[in-house]
């Protein structure tokens, strides 16, 4: 078991701003929420006649998102609660900026593109699928992504040259 560190309760505070923290937070767990909803049949923020439960594939992704999501909802919740502090810094940084690199590599092209699809006026051009994923899906990714990469900055800086254990 990890050994509560000794300024924890001298400063509860992690960060000057939590906010960040907790909105990636429920960012994620929102997330996980939504892929549970999809794996039951729920079609809300899908395609029309869209069932992830027909599709295979869809459903083993969404059986792996939801523990992933719940983890990414627990880890900015660990860069803002004291104890979080229970975790090395080192882990809980590497582990929020990988969640930070995940969602932007995973949607910057698409965003950027959907931009361009935009600004050329083509959207109509798009099939329902794409405009899902171009304008909903992806874009989800990507304030994910900001979200827990600012956290991750704010918790670098709040805990630099800090005795954790």
């Amino acid at each position: 078991m990890l050994d509560r560190p000794a300024d924890v309760t001298e400063n509860p505070s992690i960060t000057g701003t939590p906010l960040f923290g907790y909105a990636t937070a429920v960012w994620a767990f929102a997330f996980a929420l939504l892929h549970v909803y999809w794996a039951f049949g729920g079609g809300f923020g899908l395609p029309e006649g869209f069932s992830v439960p027909d599709n295979t594939a869809l459903l083993i992704i969404d059986i792996i998102a939801v523990p992933l999501c719940v983890g990414g909802g627990l880890l900015g919740l660990a860069l803002v609660r004291p104890w979080g502090l229970r975790f090395p810094r080192r882990l809980r940084l590497v582990a929020a900026w990988a969640m930070c690199a995940l969602c932007l590599v995973h949607s910057v092209p698409t965003v950027i593109q959907a931009g361009i699809v935009l600004a050329r006026g083509e959207q109509h051009t798009l099939s329902v699928p794409e405009r899902f994923s171009f304008f909903g899906y992806e874009p989800y990714w990507f304030v994910g992504g900001v979200l827990v990469g600012v956290a991750a900055l704010l918790h670098q800086r709040a805990t630099r040259g800090r005795r954790e254990a």
